[in-house]
């Protein structure tokens, strides 16, 4: 959601004022939410690779089916962006390059902060997978 107030932000929108379901800074701001989404589960197939090892234990580059699927679902969320089709398919709007670095600044934040919950809990001595 913060891509989504950050599309309306700095296009000067201002809390109350009614947006239809067609306007363009509308249609913007729903597709950044809809693309940071994206990231961030992009970042989560490799945070989730095992509960308490760390993700860079197992390298980028070693599972060519995450690849795969990695590759597919980018060039899907690029067609859904930026194309004219995708758009009407999808009632979305091309965005520009500052949200994609703020889905890929919280993508990492993301990464970050799980990578510390993994190396607190093994510090824990890997401490039951229950809770």
């Amino acid at each position: 959601m913060a891509a989504f107030f950050f599309v309306l932000d700095a296009a000067g929108w201002q809390y109350g004022v009614p947006l239809g379901r067609s306007d363009p800074l509308y249609l913007q701001a729903t597709t950044a939410c809809l693309a940071t989404i994206v990231v961030m589960q992009m970042m989560n197939v490799f945070l989730c690779r095992h509960p308490l090892k760390s993700s860079l234990s197992f390298g980028m580059l070693g599972n060519r089916y995450i690849l795969l699927g990695l590759s597919a679902e980018l060039a899907l969320i690029l067609f859904i962006v930026y194309t004219a089709a995708g758009n009407w398919l999808f009632g979305t709007a091309p965005i520009g390059a500052e949200v994609w670095l703020l889905a890929l600044a919280g993508a990492l934040l993301m990464g970050a902060l799980e990578e510390a919950r993994k190396a607190w809990r093994r510090r824990r001595g890997g401490a039951s997978m229950r809770a």
